[in-house]
C-alpha cells in the first residue's frame, strides 16, 4: 500500500485511526477514481468500507461522487460522446431528419496522439484547460503547438491560452451567470447536479460587452458558416 499510494505507514495508520474514530464519515471521490481502469472495483470497495462501519443510511454520512461540473455532466446526458451509440444516432436522425456522421471520434488521449501525428490540424475547445488538465503536460503542449489553429471558447483566461497552435483565437463567451437576452427573451441553459437532476439556469449578470455570445450561439454559428442551413 505504501508503494502504491506514496504515503508512509505512519500516515496510513493515522488515516485509519481517524476513520475508525469518526462518528460520521462521508467518502468523496472524483474523476481520478471514476475514470480509472479499476474504477468499478475501487468504488465497490469504498462502498463496502462505508457499509462495514455503518456509515451509510444515517444523517451526515454516506457516499458522495463528484461527477464533474454541469456542462461536463450535461454533455453526456445529451449524448455527446466520441463513440456515440447507434440508438442515439438513429433517434437524432429520425427527429431532425438528417444523416448523422457515424465515424468514431477521439477521446482526450487519442486526440492528443492524433495532434502529435499531425492528423488533427484544428482544436476547438469549449471551456476547459487542456494544457494543464491532461496528465502529461509537456506532451500535451507539444500536441497543441503542432496544430495549425487552436481556438478556445472561454469564460475566463487560463494556462491553455498560452500554448497555441500556429494561429490561435480566444473567443470570450457568456458564462452561465450572465444574462443572454435574445429576440425571444432571456435564454436558459440546463445544468445537472450530482444526483442526475436536470435544472434550468438563467443568467442575471449584465455581460461585459454586447458582442459576447453564448457557447451554443458560437458553435451553431460555426456550423452554419461551414455547413449552411
Amino acid at each position: 500500500i505504501t508503494a502504491q499510494s506514496g504515503l508512509s505507514e505512519t500516515q496510513l495508520r493515522q488515516a485509519a485511526a481517524t476513520y475508525q474514530g469518526a462518528e460520521r464519515v462521508i467518502c468523496t471521490w472524483a474523476m481520478g477514481v471514476t475514470q480509472h481502469k479499476h474504477s468499478i472495483a475501487t468504488v465497490r470497495e469504498i462502498t463496502n468500507l462505508q457499509l462495514l462501519f455503518g456509515q451509510l443510511g444515517k444523517p451526515g454520512a454516506g457516499l458522495c461522487p463528484v461527477r464533474g461540473h454541469s456542462n461536463v455532466q450535461g454533455n453526456r446526458t445529451m449524448g455527446i460522446d466520441e463513440k456515440s451509440p447507434k440508438a442515439l444516432l438513429d433517434s437524432l436522425e429520425r427527429h431532425f431528419n438528417f444523416t448523422a456522421n457515424r465515424a468514431l471520434g477521439h477521446n482526450t488521449v487519442e486526440a492528443i496522439e492524433a495532434m502529435l501525428r499531425g492528423e488533427v490540424k484544428v482544436l476547438i475547445a469549449l471551456g476547459g484547460n487542456l494544457a494543464a488538465a491532461a496528465p502529461d503536460t509537456e506532451r500535451t503542449a507539444r500536441a497543441l503547438r503542432n496544430c495549425d489553429l487552436t481556438v478556445h471558447i472561454s469564460t475566463k483566461l487560463n494556462r491553455s491560452h498560452l500554448v497555441t497552435g500556429k494561429d490561435a483565437l480566444i473567443l470570450p463567451t457568456l458564462g452561465r451567470t450572465e444574462l443572454d437576452m435574445q429576440a425571444s427573451g432571456s435564454q436558459y441553459i440546463t445544468v445537472e447536479d450530482s444526483f442526475s437532476m436536470v435544472h434550468a439556469s438563467e443568467g442575471i449578470g449584465k455581460p461585459l460587452a454586447d458582442t459576447q455570445r453564448s457557447e451554443t450561439a458560437i458553435v451553431c454559428g460555426i456550423a452554419d458558416a461551414v455547413l449552411g442551413t
